[in-house]
């Protein structure tokens, strides 16, 4: 792959003033064979040239001289859980815990206050009777790409349910950010005109909260899930 330089536009805010981790994450993964594994290392500014590398049979990406992120290959396994409806997935969503507490309400995925076209308006909440929070997707406007889904806004969807997932199981008060992702994704991810996205808790180990979710086309069928890595950092705010 040739050296270039990519711009993440503002309207893909996660946390204030930096790029949605996911979304970043999905920019890089088209660049890899088979599935990709994304570590950031910082948070990633909005709006400025990023200089992105070919490095040890993987990708680096540069703000200037310092490095915000890697990406190598992996392979993953499937824990995607049985889905939800469309309609159980709806319901969970109206008692999404960020209508109460949000604070990132601009992040481009879960914000409360984002109603513009790149919004992605997934509000995850607690499954009845299942250790999964879960969420309807409609996608609109820039995460559509003819009859399929873009691989960054796929990305995306995957992201927020996780973290919010890993926190609402790990009984964590304070903010967290994504430190690492990898996920599968079908080829080309069929859109629809509406999703169905879940996220759980794996595990966790002092700071770090190990979390995983799936994205489901209307019938049930998997459409690609992730692994994460989420960190805590404090005792306000939610994931971007």
């Amino acid at each position: 792959m040739p050296n270039k330089e990519i711009v993440i536009d503002p309207a893909f805010e996660g946390p204030p003033a930096s790029a949605h981790g996911g979304y970043t994450c999905g920019l890089l993964s088209p660049y890899l064979p088979a599935d990709a594994e994304i570590t950031l290392r910082k948070p990633v500014r909005l709006g400025v040239a990023l200089g992105l590398e070919a490095r040890d049979g993987g990708l680096a990406l540069y703000d200037g001289r310092t490095l915000v992120a890697e990406a190598v290959t992996t392979r993953l396994a499937s824990r995607a859980p049985k889905p939800p409806t469309v309609a159980e997935a709806s319901a969970a969503g109206s008692a999404f815990p960020g209508f109460t507490s949000s604070g990132f309400p601009r992040c481009v995925v879960c914000g409360t206050e984002r109603t513009d076209a790149d919004a992605f308006r997934i509000f995850p909440g607690l499954l009845a009777a299942r250790d999964l929070l879960a969420a309807a997707w409609h996608p609109t406007g820039g995460a559509l790409a003819g009859e399929s889904i873009r691989p960054a806004h796929a990305w995306a969807a995957l992201d927020c349910p996780a973290g919010w997932a890993a926190m609402w199981f790990g009984h964590v008060d304070g903010p967290i950010v994504l430190g690492r992702m990898a996920a599968w994704l079908e080829e080309p991810v069929a859109a629809h005109d509406a999703h169905v996205v879940v996220g759980w808790l794996e595990g966790v180990s002092g700071r770090k909260l190990y979390a995983g979710s799936a994205l489901y086309s209307p019938s049930g069928a998997l459409q690609g899930f992730s692994r994460q890595t989420w960190i805590a950092i404090a005792r306000t705010g939610v994931p971007g």
